[in-house]
């Protein structure tokens, strides 16, 4: 693995990135399924005092395809009445799942309200297309098993994607990532994916 890189400073669509990335950060830590209520949520996003918080009071929805399996859903996430669906979060884990061990295990919210930012930028771009997972969760004795696969993951704590998005470039959808500043963000030119995670903000080219 290559050392850190930087944040480009010119990043493309410069204005929706810097407005999305402040209310992003009220949400993006939620500890547990139904903690915080709706109310509190909205009031965390009003608080960033961001001109896109509006984005928050939507409801959140994202459409995964595996690339693993050929699945695609649609998935309704979080709505204003009602805040987290727990429906939609266990869709969520389930499709996130570890597809070679057949297992399942909670994904951390803040990864699924990345994914939901991420998704809002290229929609609202005219890219209209779903978020391609390579890996989500992965269970730590496979995960021993794959090569270059760091031994303490993100992806062992159900708190890490890699993904790519068709009628998107690796870099742009790196920079919109790591524009976010919402924890690690890899780059992957060479393999076409970019690998998020909520842990420490960090950046890496691998």
């Amino acid at each position: 693995m290559a050392g850190p890189v930087e944040v480009p400073g010119d990043l493309s669509r410069r204005v929706f990135l810097r407005q999305a990335g402040g209310a992003f950060l009220a949400l993006a830590g939620l500890p547990a399924l139904a903690e915080r209520s709706a109310a509190e949520e909205l009031a965390a996003a009003s608080q960033a005092g961001n001109p896109f918080a509006a984005i928050w009071q939507r409801p959140r929805e994202v459409v995964i395809h595996r690339q693993a399996t050929g699945e695609r859903r649609r998935l309704l996430l979080w709505d204003p009445r009602e805040g987290w669906l727990r429906d939609g979060y266990v869709e969520a884990c389930r499709m996130l799942r570890d597809v070679v061990a057949g297992e399942v295990r909670q994904i951390d919210l803040g990864l699924l309200n990345m994914l939901y930012a991420i998704q809002s930028w290229y929609l609202a771009n005219g890219v209209y297309e779903p978020l391609v997972v390579t890996s989500g969760y992965r269970n730590p004795v496979r995960n021993r098993g794959i090569e270059g696969a760091a031994r303490n993951s993100m992806h062992t704590y159900g708190k890490a994607v890699d993904m790519r998005v068709r009628g998107l470039t690796t870099a742009q959808l790196w920079q919109m990532s790591a524009a976010l500043r919402a924890g690690g963000v890899g780059y992957y030119p060479g393999k076409g994916f970019v690998h998020i995670d909520t842990g420490r903000l960090r950046y890496w080219q691998g």
